[in-house]
């Protein structure tokens, strides 16, 4: 058995394993949680539900940015279009090509700029993880003082200090070559070294577009302050009370621990859920929210595969458009 597929094996194992693990310590609650779920306030869902599409777009629009940025332009329904097909190959093709590498992938063959692509959605995924710390942060000002737990303070203390190392050395490639032992950087790993190098000097691009990553990190806080509330909106769904500026601190906790090697957080990221909110909101009602949550990730999954099935994205090869 090769590596990747051992990989593969043990994300199936780690998502349904504690997906299981957590059915079976709610087991005697199942029955509450249909309940909670049935006599839910629809008005606050609703509500959940029309702020998730506007984010979705902004999400695409940040895209379009990031890729201006890399001098790749292409229509807005493009990247409308790839950001819903990165929701579906995250959920439902996760032992094949993550979300985030089949964005890549399509807009390096539309825009014929492989590095430039990729660089411009890693810069996507490092922009919103910083927005996502910042959120923890205002969180952290705010109500920090309110809970008793210092481990959690600490977890996010940690996370925006890696953040921002990890930020420091992808813009300066100098820098990291301290960290790469000598035999990778004069081996056979030569060709290796060749894409890894175009990548860096695509995105240190970004250093000479300081308004255009300002704007992009605004919006990405804008959208994470976006999901707090939707998620806010299902906690008053099932009934449950608690400050708001509370969330601030514990989504994006969820979030971080929903990166581990997982079926795209699946099991991890409910488990988070229960663990962070159950004393605010109680076990039940935090499982509610988690299933809510998972509804709308399956929802968005599906519509991005509906629109990959019937409007397959077009690619040039040799000049002329092909499909896939």
């Amino acid at each position: 058995m090769n590596k990747s597929k051992l990989f593969v094996y043990l994300k199936f194992l780690i998502s349904f394993g504690l997906l299981i693990v957590l059915l079976w310590i709610m087991r005697h609650d199942i029955g509450g949680i249909i309940d909670i779920l049935k006599t839910s306030n629809k008005l606050f869902f609703v509500l959940a539900i029309s702020i998730i599409l506007p984010l979705t777009i902004l999400l695409a629009y940040r895209l379009k940015l990031l890729m201006s940025g890399q001098n790749i332009s292409l229509p807005m329904k493009d990247f409308v279009h790839l950001t819903f097909i990165g929701y579906f190959f995250n959920n439902f093709f996760p032992t094949a090509i993550g979300g985030d590498i089949a964005k890549a992938y399509y807009a390096s063959k539309k825009a014929n700029n492989k590095a430039a692509a990729y660089a411009a959605v890693l810069a996507d995924r490092i922009v919103g993880v910083l927005a996502c710390v910042s959120i923890a942060i205002i969180g952290i000002i705010f109500v920090g003082k309110d809970f008793n737990n210092n481990k959690i303070i600490w977890a996010v203390v940690i996370m925006a200090i890696l953040l921002i190392s990890a930020v420091f050395l992808l813009l300066n490639e100098g820098k990291i070559r301290y960290f790469i032992p000598g035999f990778v950087r004069k081996s056979v790993f030569t060709k290796l070294r060749e894409k890894v190098s175009k990548l860096y000097g695509a995105i240190n691009f970004y250093k000479h577009s300081t308004r255009l990553l300002i704007k992009a990190y605004i919006l990405s806080v804008l959208m994470q302050a976006g999901t707090v509330l939707c998620i806010y909106f299902f906690v008053l769904c099932v009934g449950g009370q608690m400050h708001l500026l509370k969330l601030f601190l514990i989504i994006p906790l969820v979030w971080a621990v929903s990166m581990v090697p997982s079926l795209n957080g699946l099991g991890v990221r409910e488990g988070a859920f229960v663990y962070f909110l159950k004393g605010e909101i109680g076990a039940d009602s935090a499982f509610a929210v988690s299933l809510m949550w998972l509804g709308v990730i399956i929802l968005f999954s599906i519509i991005g595969g509906v629109m990959h099935l019937l409007y397959p994205i077009k690619v040039k090869r040799g000049g002329e458009e092909n499909d896939r």
